[in-house]
């Protein structure tokens, strides 16, 4: 549970059931000592890693709850990862040139329960998997940015020939290039959200959208806002995250539009937007401002630990990047006189990425190649009450991306 939820008022139909339930366990066959012992709950953050020079990466486990302690270097490969997690699992995406899913159990991080390809026969290039989303213990989408094709996946399965059992084609959001860059999904009651970037060549020229899915038959669903095309047109361009709040009932987008290339300065044509998963209704909630005025930088990341607090990644330039606290119901930025403010003194690193635990505690990636960890800060409802939880926690390498595992319960 969040530590800023609301609470709603409790019926008395409730307490009614709780009094029948407390006499039943009064004398059932389940009290006392021949009551079986409930299993531990044991929560983890999993985390892949890169080196700074980008020459190798691995896993680092770490307990979510205090005292936090880490499990580093698990399982060495490449460093082009991403990580996905549902219940006690997690799946390691080996990305660019790699193509590949490693399915784990977070109880024995260090050894690989299956691993397979993420090619079809037909590619001819490197898939470039990047991210799942899951609908339920057997079923998940897993969205391969150098294919037009996501993949319908059975993440249960114990024999990873049959990990593939369908795919959706995105092939109509093409912009030119081969590819539509599908870069992020979220799963929202019976409909599955894609967001792709739609590149051309690395350069965000073209409207950004997200498809919609009906999850129960694989369909897209006509939106009736992207013209020719069913999904939602998107105000900022190169989406690089994507989120659902169930407290705000929004899904979120974090775009950082162009990057500077050579002699090409940054466009800040990104921004964080809101999508009503219901309406298909977007609205730019924060603006990244304007060649002239940027105060936030390029927006890399952004979560929401609660209604009112949301934080984001804004970037002055390659690792040279602040947190900032945002609400995420108005997108007023926490500001003083000169501007935006940094977050307990959060800036000039090179913070990764942003993920928010069951408890809405935030976990900041902080690349460093001295001290590289995660940062857990203690979201309170009054900014100038925000605290570090835990300063550092170290990784060894580059935490680049982190998702939450559980076991027993």
């Amino acid at each position: 549970m969040r530590r800023f939820s609301q609470t709603k008022p409790v019926s008395r139909g409730v307490f009614l059931l709780a009094a029948v339930l407390m006499l039943s366990a009064c004398g059932g066959e389940g009290d006392g000592a021949g009551s079986p012992p409930q299993p531990q709950v044991e929560r983890f953050a999993v985390t892949v890693t890169a080196a700074p020079d980008f020459s190798s990466g691995a896993t680092s486990v770490i307990h979510a709850d205090p005292p936090r302690t880490a499990r580093n270097a698990l399982v060495p490969t490449i460093s082009d990862l991403a990580v996905a997690c549902h219940g006690r699992y997690f799946f390691r995406i080996e990305r660019f040139m790699a193509d590949n899913v490693a399915k784990f159990d977070v109880g024995a991080p260090d050894r690989v329960l299956w691993q397979t390809t993420t090619q079809d026969p037909t590619d001819t290039v490197s898939s470039n998997p990047g991210a799942m989303a899951f609908v339920s213990d057997t079923k998940a989408y897993l969205l391969r940015y150098g294919s037009r094709k996501a993949w319908i996946v059975d993440p249960s399965t114990p024999d990873p020939r049959a990990f593939k059992t369908g795919e959706l084609d995105l092939s109509a959001y093409d912009e030119g290039d081969g590819v539509p860059e599908m870069q992020a999904a979220v799963v929202v009651g019976d409909k599955l959200f894609v967001v792709m970037q739609r590149l051309n060549f690395f350069v965000p020229t073209h409207t950004a959208f997200v498809a919609v899915f009906d999850v129960d038959t694989d369909t897209e669903i006509d939106t009736g806002r992207g013209g020719v095309l069913k999904g939602i047109p998107l105000q900022v361009r190169n989406p690089m995250h994507m989120l659902y709040d169930p407290a705000t009932g929004l899904i979120y987008v974090a775009a950082a539009g162009r990057f500077a290339f050579g002699n090409a300065p940054a466009e800040y044509t990104g921004g964080i937007e809101t999508i009503d998963p219901e309406t298909f209704e977007t609205r730019l909630l924060v603006d990244d401002g304007t060649a002239d005025h940027h105060p936030l930088g390029q927006i890399l990341d952004a979560v929401v630990a609660a209604p009112d607090i949301g934080y984001l990644i804004g970037s002055e330039g390659f690792q040279n990047n602040t947190l900032y606290r945002f609400d995420p119901q108005t997108g007023a930025v926490v500001s003083d006189a000169s501007g935006p403010k940094a977050v307990l003194g959060l800036t000039g690193l090179n913070l990764t990425h942003l993920v928010v635990d069951e408890e809405g505690r935030v976990w900041i990636g902080n690349g460093d190649p001295t001290a590289p960890g995660m940062i857990v800060l203690a979201p309170a409802a009054d900014p100038a009450q925000d605290a570090l939880e835990d300063p550092l926690i170290g990784t060894v390498l580059n935490p680049m991306q982190t998702c939450f595992a559980r076991t027993g319960g």
